[in-house]
């Protein structure tokens, strides 16, 4: 048993040197806005565009203005 549990460690061992034990961090593609008149309402962030088209329908039958700012476009 304790010769399993050191394979098992070596294994470990060796994936955490190659990193294949850490995920890739996800970062957000655009960042929406709500506005009534003047007023800031909301901000969220879509990750894809199905998330970001849900957001602006979300906004939309809200009745605010949204406004969508792309992660690429920032830098």
């Amino acid at each position: 048993m304790l010769n399993l549990f050191e394979r098992f460690e070596r294994m470990q061992d060796q994936l955490e040197a190659s990193n294949l034990l850490k995920l890739a961090p996800v970062e957000p593609h655009y960042t929406v806005n709500a506005y009534s008149g003047s007023t800031h309402e909301w901000e969220d962030w879509a990750y894809d565009n199905d998330e970001l088209e849900s957001l602006k329908k979300i906004a939309t039958e809200s009745g605010y203005t949204v406004t969508v700012r792309s992660k690429d476009k920032e830098d």
